[in-house]
């Protein structure tokens, strides 16, 4: 037997309206029995703006001021930017040779 909007709570069945019956019992098989918190769709993608251009911003040390200018701790920039550091610090400084060029 499949489940059907009629056979929902009025939450429930507000939520699967807008994600669909199967997308709900989905839902409910990872979140079942537990509290969630939906964020507002104006946070995530303000933050996700945000994020963006601390990652654009970001040289390699400049977390104290992009934490300033953010209001956000360092450690938060860190978490932001930790992708792009660790590109940053894989890559050669100028006019750094790679061992590689020894042995050809």
């Amino acid at each position: 037997m499949a489940l059907t909007l009629d056979d929902l709570r009025e939450e429930q069945k507000q939520i699967a309206e807008v994600i669909g019956v199967d997308a709900y019992l989905d839902l409910t098989r990872a979140f079942g029995g537990t509290s969630i918190y939906i964020a507002k769709a104006e946070e995530i993608l303000k933050r996700a703006d945000r994020d963006r251009q601390i990652r654009e911003e970001f040289n390699g040390s400049n977390y104290a001021q992009l934490a300033i200018k953010y209001g956000l701790t360092e450690v938060w920039i860190r978490n932001i930017v930790y992708d792009k550091a660790v590109e940053i610090k894989r890559k050669p400084l100028d006019g750094q040779m790679n061992l590689s060029d020894f042995f050809q």
